[in-house]
């Protein structure tokens, strides 16, 4: 970025790195519009709440149920106790996991129903087959052109601030 300051390029891309003279870094997700911020947020949430957190739970109740009607054996290795705590734990993450990964398909239509000119939503029809120009950041295809659009973009929020007519 030829012809932009330090400072500039830290407000448009986000400081890199964990800084050690105590100034705070730019928020990670500096690139995308507060639109996409808000879908990621609610993306999020949601995922955690309607699907990590009940998947979570339920195989944990499953697990503990399932050891409690000896269905599943515990090795005599270790201590019982900590071998079904273990398993539980385990199942919880299992389910944790799961939930978060089941919502990825919802979260992806939710961008593409609400945001459709944004950089989220053209990776994901670049990643689905339907785009095949690629310009987002998330892409390392073609970075150079992204790049310029983002500064071209930024160069007109400037103009519109400084000149709102």
């Amino acid at each position: 970025m030829r012809g932009l300051s330090k400072e500039e390029q830290d407000q448009l891309w986000g400081k890199k790195g964990v800084s050690l003279s105590g100034t705070k870094s730019a928020d990670k997700y500096s690139v995308l519009d507060p639109e996409e911020r808000i879908i990621i947020s609610e993306c999020q949430d949601e995922a955690f709440w309607y699907r990590s957190l009940p998947l979570s739970l339920s195989f944990a109740l499953g697990t503990f149920v399932l050891n409690q009607k000896g269905f599943l054996p515990t090795p005599s290795l270790v201590p019982n106790n900590i071998t079904k705590v273990g398993m539980i734990l385990g199942a919880s993450f299992v389910g944790f996991g799961t939930g978060q990964f089941s919502y990825a398909n919802v979260c992806a239509d939710k961008f593409l129903s609400r945001y459709p000119e944004g950089v989220v939503a053209t990776d994901i029809r670049m990643k689905r087959g339907i785009q095949t120009v690629p310009y987002s950041i998330f892409s390392p295809i073609n970075q150079q052109t992204w790049r310029q659009l983002a500064q071209m973009r930024e160069r007109s929020r400037i103009r519109d601030s400084i000149d709102p007519g």
